[in-house]
């Protein structure tokens, strides 16, 4: 009986802890912007990409319409996500130009979870999509009918810490 509470708990523990909980190398400060961005898969998918990790295990994405967003400004992409997620206190989509573009953008908040070595997180695919670390990128594997869709994306710091 003790060692099942014991194991219960150690179990338990680490899971209620969790909430600002980064084990995986999650960055808080910045983001990320999909290899590709002001260029031919951009182009082709209509959209620059970005992710950024938020407190308490939440992710945005934020699609802003291709060729507008080219060169776009660090800081107002930065501020578009804080603005994304201040609207919601759960999983959203939200279509807006989040009071720094001058067009619509859409932004993703979703909530994310640790899969071993992975986050997993709901993306609109047929399950659910996961993300791989490797040194200063992430992948998104994104999963599809025949293969795995796996995109590169580069850490942008931004230098407010936030």
């Amino acid at each position: 009986m003790f060692r099942r509470l014991l194991l219960a708990l150690l179990l338990l523990l680490p899971a209620a802890a969790a909430g600002a909980d980064t084990r995986l190398g999650e960055r808080l400060d910045g983001f990320y912007a999909r290899e590709g961005n002001d260029s031919s898969p951009a182009a082709a998918a209509g959209n620059n990409i970005y992710l950024k990790f938020f407190e308490d295990r939440w992710i945005g994405l934020l699609f802003l319409p291709y060729p507008y967003a080219v060169g776009m400004d660090v800081a107002r992409i930065e501020r578009a996500f804080g603005v994304a997620r201040a609207r919601t206190d759960s999983a959203a989509y939200l279509r807006d130009s989040f009071g720094e573009f001058d067009q619509l953008a859409t932004a993703q908040i979703e909530r994310y979870g640790y899969l071993g070595d992975r986050i997993a997180f709901e993306c609109g695919a047929m399950s659910a999509c996961t993300l791989r670390f490797g040194d200063g990128y992430i992948e998104l594997v994104k999963p599809g009918v025949i293969n795995e869709h796996i995109v590169r994306y580069h850490h942008v710091a931004t230098g407010n810490g936030s």
